[in-house]
């Protein structure tokens, strides 16, 4: 609460008093004001470390490109991620509520004006009506040594930040979400082509099984372990084929699109199967530190801190006097031609109240919000720092995890090929050779599943640093067709 003191000047005033109460006021104001302390314009600062790692000589280095799912090299999924940065609902409100916050923040500046246009009909009954038209347009003009505008200025600016970054935010999530279930649909298909081809493989066997049984060199024993194996890895089957169903559907819906709806070449693209994506950065790829910058919720953070400052400016300018200068001009006209005008321009002080024990009191609070807002910031960095630290561990150990699953299936390929050159020679048994594919397809799968792992990895990494969330969707020319 404050006193105000206002005097209008209208036309019918004494010309030579407004200038002299005007002057006056001014100066009052000018001698009740001291200089309100500014809103500093430095971001938080941290001590950030050089990198995680030494680059390697040669070594890829992350963020080269913002658009780091094209690093699969896969066009199917390049359009898909670009089809739902265009047709996504929830970015698309997270763009729009970003948008509001930015005609908030231009609209808070140090003059506000409006006009307006109104008509009136009336007269005695009986009698010719009457018409009058109006129009008027005023203007205020803020004098604030207090700096309260420019507090709300900066509150309108964080407030936009923090829409900005929560709309870069639901962008990272919604690419890393695509990202994760297109992987998950090309790791479903290859489980779903290994399931068949060891079941091909068990029916080899189980043909190579009856031809050396009718020769007298196979048991029923054999005969029986092949048919249950081979039962075995069919009924498997169906639930990987329902996998497959249900990342194409999760993909679409992603998309902003129903189930089953995504447009032709889309869906045919993803209808056929493809091999699964391969994260190929380095291991220790010499990452700068301060790339969680580029993270949403430290940009949230930081927002929250610039929000309180301007709550702090805010609460320190009521502890100074406000000087408003406001005029107004009205024109009227009626139907019988007659036209009037008025005008008024006045100042009004508005006087903060003594003693200022309530508004000091505001100030404490404000700076201490200061403060725990700088320490939530502080907070925030070393999480983020540690999540980067967790997500380089596990993609360096998906990483040597993907090598020797690799090394793994090529041993026990050949080894395959060698046990049924040796059964057919009769140098092995049967049973031997069924525990040698058995072994061949479980490091098939572990194989695929280490490639998911590390891809997955890659694109957690990406997600801890931010990558991405201020990507925009291509032009429709720029987008690589889906094969």
């Amino acid at each position: 609460m404050g006193t105000v003191f206002g005097h209008p000047f209208h036309r019918s005033t004494q010309p030579k008093r407004a200038p002299l109460l005007l002057a006056t006021i001014l100066l009052t104001f000018t001698t009740l004001t001291g200089c309100a302390p500014k809103i500093g314009d430095e971001p938080p600062r941290f001590a950030f470390a050089r990198a995680w790692a030494t680059p390697a000589p040669g070594a890829p280095r992350l963020m080269d490109n913002s658009r780091w799912w094209q690093a699969f090299k896969d066009p199917t999924l390049d359009r898909i991620v670009a089809l739902a940065l265009t047709d996504s609902p929830n970015l698309a409100a997270a763009v729009l509520r970003a948008n509001a916050a930015r005609a908030q923040a231009i609209d808070a500046g140090p003059f506000s004006a409006s006009a307006g246009i109104a008509g009136t009909s009336g007269g005695i009954i009986g009698a010719s009506p009457t018409q009058q038209v109006s129009t008027d347009l005023s203007l205020e003009l803020l004098f604030d040594p207090g700096r309260g505008r420019a507090a709300q200025r900066a509150g309108a600016a964080a407030d936009l930040a923090r829409a900005q970054a929560a709309a870069a935010g639901a962008r990272l999530f919604l690419v890393a979400q695509i990202t994760d279930t297109y992987l998950g649909l090309r790791h479903a298909e290859r489980s779903l082509s290994l399931a068949k081809a060891e079941a091909a493989r068990g029916r080899k066997t189980l043909e190579l099984t009856q031809t050396l049984g009718s020769a007298g060199e196979a048991t029923r024993l054999d005969a029986l372990r092949s048919q249950a194996r081979n039962a075995s890895i069919e009924t498997g089957l169906p639930s990987l084929e329902a996998a497959v169903a249900r990342k194409h559907a999760e993909l679409a819906v992603l998309a902003g699109y129903s189930p089953g709806t995504l447009p032709a070449d889309l869906g045919a693209a993803l209808s056929k199967p493809q091999p699964q994506p391969r994260a190929t950065l380095a291991p220790d790829p010499g990452l700068p530190a301060d790339l969680v910058r580029n993270r949403p919720d430290l940009q949230v953070a930081e927002a929250n801190y610039d929000a309180a400052r301007a709550g702090l400016g805010r609460a320190r300018a009521a502890l100074y006097p406000r000087l408003a200068l406001s005029g107004t001009i009205e024109a009227r006209q009626n139907s019988a031609g007659g036209s009037a005008s008025e005008f008024s321009l006045g100042p009004s002080l508005r006087l903060p109240v003594l003693p200022q024990t309530s508004a000091k009191a505001g100030v404490d609070a404000a700076t201490a919000l200061v403060t725990a807002a700088y320490a939530d910031w502080r907070s925030a960095v070393l999480q983020a720092l540690l999540e980067v630290e967790i997500a380089l561990l596990d993609y360096r150990a998906a990483a040597a995890s993907e090598a020797s699953a690799d090394r793994a299936v090529r041993l026990y390929s050949e080894t395959t090929e060698l046990m049924r050159e040796s059964v057919l020679k009769g140098e092995a048994t049967l049973g031997e050779l069924i525990a040698t594919q058995d072994a061949l397809a479980s490091a098939e799968r572990t194989q695929a599943d280490a490639r998911l792992a590390r891809a997955r990895a890659f694109s957690t990494l990406n997600l801890r640093l931010g990558a991405g969330a201020r990507a925009s969707a291509p032009s429709p020319a720029a987008v690589v067709k889906a094969p």
